[in-house]
């Protein structure tokens, strides 16, 4: 019952859980034991995206010659449970920025090796099956996290992270248990049939766009989680926080600021998870840029009433766009990266990295500029045009996968015509 692929996703719900706990509750431990505003928060969570996506970047050149990625994934979270849990053991922002440097540069090494094991399957459906409920797992774990952090930091605000030790702990001792992926999966098996060279291709074309909207994606997150909860705090101290537009809070959702923030935080997560139940079942959103174009018009607009409602439910609409954004992009990041065996842990660092670099870009932009005009609406309220330009640019992108792959040949056109008719 209780086999390698199923440890490997309680895996997933583990040690993402230990880093959302983290995540969730570093704002607010920055706010009130160090005194600090949204542009420290964003900062720092700049910081921890940044060494991450740098990490991914160096990383893919040399993670794929191992010969057992898990050595590289248990590297990655014993070393991340260990320096993160110390973090409200100081007090001032510079020790914390190198502690989520050595963090989440540490991250880096244990989950382009976790999804490349997942990503060993040979073959194509069954792999889709895989990552879905792999990534279904990682965000079931974001999702129901935040509603332990929040209330856990309003107790104490360093019990959050003896959780995240704990929840790390486990994470390393299944990892421990699971054998080499050659073991469990076998041997990719070399297939040359038409519908296969079909899809190869197509996944070969999008895949740089993938990590373009991957990238996009994340810096829409990486906004929510480090400089959003400010404005949560702001509007829950100032009694200003209502249901909708002029209807007070009802009292079972009066809370403190980060249990408040942690229920935004869920349901982002949630449908993240919902997107990878879907995704992983279903075939209509491969080799299709339709669904990235209307999700990401959908934040667009998110971001734009981010900037100016004081309504929780209004937020939590939003939110729950970016969260289905987020899903669509990165599982199409993922499944494009993992097409071509041989190059799939470099990729999947590559596509990690796009997470971080992604996260870092919003966090330190938004940071900056609410601390420099001190205007929350204003970076919310330019952020369409962003991603306006951010899809101009994956079309692109996907012009130019057409010419650098090349034109199909005749049975291969055939093929991939049959399967989007098919999807």
């Amino acid at each position: 019952m209780f086999t390698p692929l199923r440890r490997m996703y309680l895996v997933g719900f583990l040690f993402d859980s230990a880093i959302m706990v983290g995540i969730t509750a570093t704002p607010f431990f920055l706010f009130d034991v160090l005194h600090g505003d949204e542009r420290m928060s964003g900062y720092i969570g700049g910081v921890q995206m940044a060494a991450y996506s740098m990490a991914c970047i160096v990383a893919s050149r040399f993670v794929a010659r191992v010969h057992n990625g898990l050595v590289f994934a248990m590297a990655g979270i014993g070393l991340f449970s260990l320096t993160y849990a110390t973090l409200p053991l100081h007090g001032s922002a510079v020790m914390c920025g190198a502690i989520s440097v050595v963090a989440f540069g540490a991250l880096a090494l244990a989950w382009p090796a976790l999804h490349s094991w997942v990503g060993a399957e040979p073959d194509p459906a069954k792999r889709a099956r895989a990552l879905g409920w792999f990534n279904v797992s990682w965000s079931f774990g974001f999702a129901l996290s935040p509603l332990l952090a929040g209330p856990l930091y309003d107790v104490d605000y360093r019990l959050p992270y003896v959780a995240l030790l704990v929840l790390g702990a486990g994470s390393l001792a299944l990892v421990w248990s699971l054998p080499h992926e050659r073991d469990h999966f076998g041997a990719a098996i070399e297939d040359v049939s038409e519908e296969r060279v079909a899809h190869d291709r197509a996944s070969e074309v999008h895949l740089h766009a993938a990590w373009f909207a991957t990238f996009v994606a994340n810096a829409l997150v990486g906004v929510t989680r480090t400089v959003y909860p400010k404005r949560i705090q702001d509007l829950v101290q100032s009694g200003e926080l209502r249901l909708l537009e002029g209807w007070p809070l009802p009292g079972f959702l009066e809370a403190a600021p980060a249990t408040t923030f942690a229920l935004l935080a869920s349901t982002l997560s949630f449908l993240t998870a919902i997107a990878f139940v879907v995704l992983g079942g279903t075939h209509f959103w491969r080799h299709s840029f339709r669904l990235l174009f209307w999700l990401q018009a959908g934040c667009a607009l998110a971001f734009w009433c981010l900037g100016r409602t004081t309504s929780l439910l209004l937020m939590a609409l939003c939110f729950a766009v970016v969260g289905a954004n987020l899903g669509v992009a990165f599982f199409s990041g993922v499944y494009y990266s993992m097409t071509n065996t041989a190059l799939k842990h470099g990729r999947a660092a590559i596509n990690e990295g796009a997470v971080g670099l992604g996260g870092f870009t919003g966090c330190v932009v938004f940071g900056y500029v609410i601390g420099r005009f001190h205007d929350l609406a204003l970076p919310f309220t330019w952020t369409p045009l962003f991603i306006l330009a951010a899809v101009i640019a994956q079309r692109a992108l996907l012009a130019h996968g057409e010419r650098r792959v090349g034109p199909p040949n005749g049975a291969a056109r055939t093929a991939e015509a049959a399967a989007r008719r098919v999807a």
